[in-house]
């Protein structure tokens, strides 16, 4: 079975081709450009060099959120168009739990954490127990304060927001706060297409996937308040 994995949650985008649990082919970049003008052509490039035709893959497996709004729209728009071409089915991936497969069988708590602006955090809270990850939190935004009350023990900070906050979570928690290097606050596409494996039964059509932005876009935020605003005229 092969799984195409595509991750476009933060300024960094991947691809990446598993089969049957073996990662066939990854590539991460931190694209300098719009997502939408480098997405599709480096999945054909990864497809071509590794002779993959693009029939042969089973499912794509997708992150749809949080993260960059516009990102996650760009690679949902391209999940659903191969998802029409192809005919295949297309798995939604939490971008937040992507962080928290980078350490299995860890066995501190694990909260990854992007930056969501306006002083809050997108983050959930993980554990790994009896060799399963367990979701402690579900994915939320909330100010850094609130996410600091979750935190009675030693957890694991991740993500790229683990970085801004770092010396506010130290300040806050202590010993309790731990940061890993940096290269694990990054989404691994190869990641994505693994939970996807795990997940075939949430398997969708194309046309069904929807963005998980946990909150309003600073665009529809503008449309409510001038509509709120033109209603008191």
């Amino acid at each position: 079975m092969r799984i195409l994995g595509i991750d476009t949650s933060t300024k960094y985008a991947g691809i990446a081709v598993l089969e049957d649990g073996i990662l066939l082919a990854q590539s991460t970049m931190q694209f300098m450009a719009s997502h939408s003008e480098k997405l599709l052509p480096e999945i054909a490039h990864i497809l071509e060099i590794m002779k993959i035709p693009l029939e042969t893959i089973d499912y794509y497996a997708i992150t749809v959120g949080p993260g960059s709004f516009t990102g996650l729209r760009v690679g949902i728009s391209t999940a659903k168009g191969l998802s029409f071409v192809t005919k295949k089915k297309v798995i939604p991936v939490s971008t937040l739990e992507v962080i928290a497969w980078e350490f299995p069988y860890c066995k501190y708590q694990i909260c990854p954490i992007f930056d969501a602006r306006k002083k809050e955090v997108f983050t959930a809270l993980f554990k790994w127990e009896n060799n399963k990850i367990l979701r402690l939190k579900e994915d939320s935004v909330l100010g850094i304060n609130a996410l600091v009350d979750w935190i009675k023990e030693k957890t694991i900070f991740a993500g790229s927001g683990a970085d801004f906050y770092k010396e506010k979570l130290i300040e806050k928690l202590g010993s309790k706060a731990i940061f890993p290097p940096l290269i694990y606050s990054v989404p691994h596409p190869g990641i994505v297409a693994y939970i996807g494996l795990q997940r075939i039964n949430e398997a969708t059509n194309g046309k069904d996937l929807k963005p998980e932005y946990l909150r309003k876009s600073e665009a529809e935020i503008k449309i409510t308040l001038s509509t709120s605003s033109q209603d008191k005229v």
